[in-house]
């Protein structure tokens, strides 16, 4: 596959992607109630995330240290 072609299939797989706000996250059965409390405070308003993203923040999360 040439450079050109590479670039054209890039944007069409992206677009693929489905994003979600922060309120269709927290109302979607594939989190529990411990990781929306999570998804609420961490997660922008304004923004949309993928689920993998979301998945991520939840985890970044968990991962920090207790000061």
């Amino acid at each position: 596959m040439s450079r050109a072609e590479e670039t054209k299939v890039t944007p069409k797989a992206e677009a693929a992607i489905s994003r979600y706000s922060k309120q269709q996250l927290i109302t979607a059965n594939r989190f529990v109630a411990a990781d929306k409390d999570i998804l609420a405070v961490t997660l922008d308003n304004d923004l949309t995330y993928t689920l993998d993203e979301a998945e991520r923040a939840v985890q970044a999360f968990k991962d920090r240290e207790v000061k």
